[in-house]
């Protein structure tokens, strides 16, 4: 029983497409894909004491582009944020230099709230 189920399905779907084909294009009747190229302009960081690191250390993971695109955010939020890249993504900064980029990140990209 179950075979002639299975047989009929197939053979109402090869009826159904013998009597409505699927069009194919022809390779000659697409269109040209068009292709642009996008300039690469690098995020330029404020200089300061810490660049360096911040370059070095947070640019093992993620482009330094993602800096100057936050908001001013307070040194204790930065320290936070620093903190999360190497307890939760386990960026291979030092107590030392963590204290150096976040030191450099609240004064180039902080407020003036502590």
């Amino acid at each position: 029983m179950k075979k002639n189920i299975v047989f009929a399905m197939l053979v109402s779907a090869g009826t159904f497409l013998l009597q409505h084909p699927v069009p194919m294009v022809q390779a000659e009747e697409m269109e040209p894909v068009h292709t642009i190229t996008l300039p690469t302009i690098p995020a330029e960081l404020k200089e300061g004491t810490g660049k360096d690191k911040v370059l070095t250390l947070c640019g093992i993971c993620h482009s330094p582009d993602y800096i100057p695109m936050q908001p001013p955010l307070p040194a204790k939020t930065w320290d936070s944020e620093v903190h999360k890249m190497i307890k939760v993504f386990g960026a291979p900064i030092t107590e030392e230099d963590a204290k150096i980029i976040s030191s450099y990140l609240a004064a180039q990209y902080g407020t003036d709230e502590k």
